[in-house]
């Protein structure tokens, strides 16, 4: 009755159609809807962690930094019996903290033989340079680091 015909020639021996656009299935673009609500989803967390990483990281370089300056400190009162002169010290050794924000104290004890050095120091947070943030100047928290020594 009706004869059918194929309308597009066939394929070439091992190779495809030319010229014929491949549309993706259904199947493929489900898969790239599903890969870019996995990618919404975990963006959040992998930027906390990131801050959190970031900001564990320069609080620990701080507090190194602080603790190996009031031990320096410390040593600087016992061998040149400069009680006087343990801020400058320190502020001079601690050169990758904000001097402005790094306090030195020292106090003899000739009863017990021991000076003890305190240093302390008002953090601030990496990501405070942004003026959306709050108010840039205030610090995030203080440190506190204290190094005693016995007096020869």
């Amino acid at each position: 009755m009706f004869e059918t015909r194929n309308t597009m020639p066939p394929a070439p021996p091992g190779g495809t159609r030319r010229g014929l656009r491949h549309l993706p299935s259904s199947r493929a673009l489900a898969q790239r809807g599903l890969a870019a609500l996995e990618v919404a989803l975990m963006l959040p967390v992998i930027a906390a962690l990131l801050y959190v990483l970031v900001e564990g990281g320069n609080t620990i370089r701080a507090y190194s930094a602080l603790t190996e300056a009031s031990r320096a400190g410390a040593r600087h009162v016992v061998m040149n019996d400069d009680v006087a002169g343990v801020q400058p010290f320190v502020r001079s050794l601690a050169t990758t903290l904000d001097p402005n924000a790094l306090t030195a104290t020292a106090v003899k004890d000739t009863g017990k033989q021991m000076v003890t050095v305190t240093v302390k120091y008002a953090y601030k947070s990496v990501f405070t340079s942004n003026p959306y943030n709050g108010d840039p100047n205030d610090a995030l928290y203080t440190f506190s680091a204290s190094t005693s020594m016995p007096t020869p």
